[in-house]
């Protein structure tokens, strides 16, 4: 039998950062992955650290999570090449640019600094995106990561700071008693401890639900293509929406070119997700159509990841009502990378303090709980 303050299930880029600034706080904290840290989404990902384009329930949150990404090299000793070189999200027609002018009214509400540019200005700063773009908004301290190093960089930096990080370890069996949460791994270890952390991804709806606190979740595989190496033109991301799904793109400074838009192919059961390769295509033409200089060049690699999704595409990030103890932190629908650091400060603060004075009411659990007929 083995104790600690607090238990984590899922090792991705919320339940590490959750590890982190509980240990930060001198919490004791386990943490339990069933594969690798950051092997599932968010290692998969595209990268971006957006604040552009936010739901207006994501903006506390997100702003949080920029503090963080700010300072990465002091926090976990590695740049995880992190490069704020802005977000520019573009229109093709006055519909889709009236909705960025109305998000940028909004977000100057919360001290944001979007700037809005016609389509000659797109032409001056932006010469190799198509001509057919009527304007766009751009938050120039928007950036990028690379998702395969921050994620096991800070489950690094908790590990110095106290945590205890367990890979290659599920849970076999999750209760609560009267002395708390009772957790029996798949190695055969039993813990206790005072608060758990449902941080598990795709597969934190199915915890959820064995405590009671069902939502109709929903499952997601962010589909990514790569170019081989060109010469390096892209600075900044750029994204679009075309037929109701967005195209991202982005260039890494070794010249290869990162974009998605459509989904693979969720098997929860085999704990993977896979490439559906027409919409490989369907992305890669649409690319073609934004960014006509990508035309000679050839794909190099494809991939996919799962990830957990909620029909309004906002997570959960709340204690339970029925469970006391028990905080969920899962249904980030493709876009939690970003917030990540700030969803983890947020649960460091639920379980230690109860409370978190980051604005957190557009991810109560009970919006889906009242539609069923249970609590709200």
């Amino acid at each position: 039998m083995k104790r600690t303050d607090v238990l984590i299930i899922g090792g991705g880029i919320v339940g590490c950062s959750a590890a982190l600034f509980l240990a930060w706080r001198k919490a004791g904290v386990v943490l339990i992955e069933k594969d690798t840290i950051g092997s599932k989404a968010s290692g998969v990902n595209f990268g971006g650290l957006r604040i552009n384009g936010r739901e207006p329930a994501e903006i506390a949150l997100s702003v949080r999570a920029r503090e963080f990404w700010g300072r990465i090299r002091e926090h976990v000793g590695h740049d995880c090449e992190v490069e704020f070189s802005g977000h520019l999200e573009v229109a093709y027609n006055e519909q889709k640019m009236a909705v960025m002018e109305r998000w940028a009214q909004m977000a100057r509400g919360h001290r944001l600094v979007p700037e809005l540019l016609s389509s000659t200005q797109l032409r001056a700063e932006y010469p190799w995106l198509s001509g057919s773009l009527i304007g766009g908004c751009r938050m120039p301290a928007d950036g990028s990561a690379n998702p395969r190093l921050a994620t096991p960089f800070i489950g690094l930096a908790a590990r110095r700071a106290g945590a205890d990080i367990l890979e290659h370890t599920s849970v076999a069996h999750a209760e609560r008693d009267g002395e708390g949460f009772k957790v029996t791994t798949s190695t055969g270890d039993v813990f206790r401890a005072r608060v758990l952390i449902n941080a598990a991804g795709a597969w934190g709806g199915q915890i959820a639900q064995s405590f009671g606190d069902s939502v109709p979740w929903l499952t997601l595989a962010p589909q990514m293509v790569v170019s081989e190496p060109l010469p390096y033109r892209i600075r900044g991301i750029v994204d679009c929406e075309v037929g109701g799904r967005y195209l991202y793109i982005r260039q890494i400074p070794r010249g290869n070119v990162l974009f998605g838009r459509g989904p693979g192919r969720v098997d929860l059961e085999a704990d993977r997700a896979f490439v559906i390769p027409q919409n490989g295509f369907n992305a890669s033409n649409i690319a073609l159509g934004l960014v006509p200089f990508l035309a000679p060049y050839h794909i190099i690699r494809t991939w996919s990841g799962v990830e957990g999704k909620l029909p309004d595409s906002l997570p959960v990030l709340d204690v339970s009502p029925k469970v006391p103890g028990l905080i969920h932190a899962f249904g980030f629908s493709g876009h939690g990378f970003q917030l990540g650091p700030g969803s983890g400060g947020v649960l460091a603060d639920l379980a230690l303090d109860g409370t978190t004075a980051t604005d957190i009411s557009g991810f109560r659990i009970g919006r889906f709980l009242a539609k069923e007929g249970g609590l709200t």
